[in-house]
């Protein structure tokens, strides 16, 4: 799931908070006259893309080689940036090594066998209230991005209690001006590919790797939470396609995949087929994802369903959502109608609102204790825990920077022969490289292969197998490197070379030039 390229964690919590503030003292006589103007008052920093309340999601995500040496946690909350440069943050809280477990937030009565009838989990603590609270400073750095100071507040999260910065990168102008979005420098990237943020470009001083949030100017309370029965039948929101990026730590590092999917809440590809189901309480509703290829693997069988059960409850006040969902085939068989009781994904969520209150998708964070089947209690097993953190929001207005996977690779076989003698073979096209495995079968005489790339600027490598004689049979692998030329290798001919006795001159008697699509007979190269 990537290169994981960063510093150590421990480099980030010895580096000190930047002074924010600073104070002037003005001293006077006891009989004080006006003179002349002191100054005019700096004036206080603009919000953050002119945005006061926030949803934020933050991560300290692992980086290390040994996950038992870690302990990723996970922050949700609220920003709020006032107008005298102050800031200050309500959330909720995990950390790996605590072991949060699951609970139960609702029944998921949502019309089984279509959706199970199962309880609806959130992450234990999400159902109460914030487990702590920050205050500090805000402002802008010369190259233009907002530094946030917390100096105050609950121990909750606060290594050794001092002060925290951190940096962010602003984008306003989103959900036509109502909607502005802060995150961390590299949370946005390539699926499994993730840099961590380095000393050149930080992200903060103790330990938090990754975030993302979204803001307006429109209230923080329960009213400016969006309703399940409005998203599933108001065609503002039923028709959108949420989608975004989820950085998350499992195993020994850290990786990026996508959130969302294919479908929205009223259709999949296209089809008016309804697969969200509203649940009878009105607070939750379900869906069972057909083609879901990861759970067939989950189950170590072929023959499984490789159907996903999803679901999306309100939870508590404010613009709380959770999520959750499971593979069908851990539940056990037959799958109709029973519950996987273990190891879910539980994923607290807040509703990004834009200024006017319409409902624009989530920010998330996922804290995933891996528990033993048999006992459901914690296994302690680091590398089978997920902690991360997501934004899953409308694709139109919000516009997430969803960098696709590199295709598959492409191969392309080949064959050139003279008389009996054949060597078969095939490429693989990888981004601006080219591997090549082959097997030369000589019958009779000697042959030999030589292979030419080409890349986009015109420039060539060579490989040459080497000579092959009567009743032999040999396998040559290698590999083109075009890693430094912007477009890689464009082309591959492959010819084949015949000599009777085995000495030079070795004559050029087949010819096939190979492209990512196709191999097609050709003369040899010159």
């Amino acid at each position: 799931m990537g290169g994981n390229a960063g510093q150590p964690r421990a480099r980030w919590w010895e580096r000190g908070a930047a002074a924010l503030l600073g104070f002037v003292v003005l001293t006077a006589s006891a009989v004080f006259s006006v003179v002349g103007s002191a100054g005019a008052a700096q004036a206080a920093p603009a919000p953050p893309g002119g945005k006061r309340n926030w949803v934020v999601s933050v991560g300290g995500l692992a980086t290390g080689s040994q996950p038992e040496d870690e302990d990723n946690w996970v922050r949700l909350g609220y920003y709020r940036f006032a107008a005298d440069g102050t800031v200050t943050t309500d959330f909720w809280y995990w950390t790996e090594k605590a072991n949060p477990m699951r609970e139960d937030a609702m029944r998921a009565d949502c019309g089984a066998p279509e959706v199970p009838n199962c309880s609806v989990r959130t992450v234990a603590g999400f159902r109460g209230a914030p487990a702590g609270s920050y205050t500090g400073v805000y402002d802008s750095t010369a190259d233009g991005r907002l530094r946030v100071t917390w100096t105050g507040g609950a121990s909750v999260g606060r290594p050794s209690g001092r002060a925290l910065t951190e940096y962010w990168n602003v984008q306003s102008g989103l959900a036509s001006g109502g909607v502005a979005r802060i995150t961390s420098p590299t949370y946005y990237g390539r699926t499994t590919s993730v840099t961590m943020p380095g000393d050149e470009d930080p992200f903060s001083d103790y330990g938090a790797t990754f975030g993302v949030g979204y803001g307006s100017n429109h209230s923080l309370d329960s009213g400016s939470r969006v309703g399940v029965d409005t998203l599933l039948t108001d065609p503002a929101y039923s028709t959108q396609m949420y989608k975004g990026a989820y950085v998350r730590a499992a195993g020994a590092g850290v990786g990026r995949e996508g959130t969302g999917g294919d479908w929205t809440f009223s259709r999949i590809g296209g089809t008016n087929d309804k697969p969200w189901r509203r649940c009878a309480s009105g607070a939750c509703m379900g869906f069972l994802q057909q083609g879901a290829g990861t759970c067939r693997k989950a189950w170590q069988d072929q023959d499984a369903p490789a159907t996903r059960v999803r679901y999306i409850g309100e939870v508590g006040d404010g613009r709380r959502n959770t999520e959750e969902y499971w593979c069908q085939g851990l539940a056990g068989k037959p799958v109709d109608g029973k519950c996987y009781l273990h190891n879910s994904h539980p994923r607290p969520m807040l509703q990004v609102i834009d200024d006017a209150g319409r409902f624009q998708g989530w920010v998330g964070a996922e804290a995933f204790t891996h528990v033993k089947t048999d006992t459901g209690k914690p296994s302690n097993d680091w590398n089978g825990y997920y902690y991360g953190v997501f934004d899953m929001v409308s694709v139109p207005a919000l516009k997430p920077v969803l960098v696709e996977p590199p295709d598959p690779p492409e191969s392309t076989d080949f064959t050139v022969s003279h008389g009996a003698s054949t060597a078969t073979g095939k490429l693989t096209w990888l981004n601006r490289s080219v591997t090549f495995e082959t097997d030369n079968k000589v019958v009779s005489g000697c042959r030999k292969l030589l292979m030419r790339a080409t890349g986009a600027d015109g420039s060539t490598q060579d490989r040459s197998s080497s000579p092959l004689c009567t009743a032999t049979t040999r396998a040559w692998d290698d590999l083109f490197d075009f890693s430094t030329v912007p477009g890689g290798v464009t082309r591959v001919d492959i010819t084949y070379l015949a000599s009777g006795n085995g000495t030079d001159p070795y004559v050029a008697k087949d010819a096939e030039v190979c492209t990512r699509t196709r191999c097609v007979n050709g003369p040899p190269p010159a």
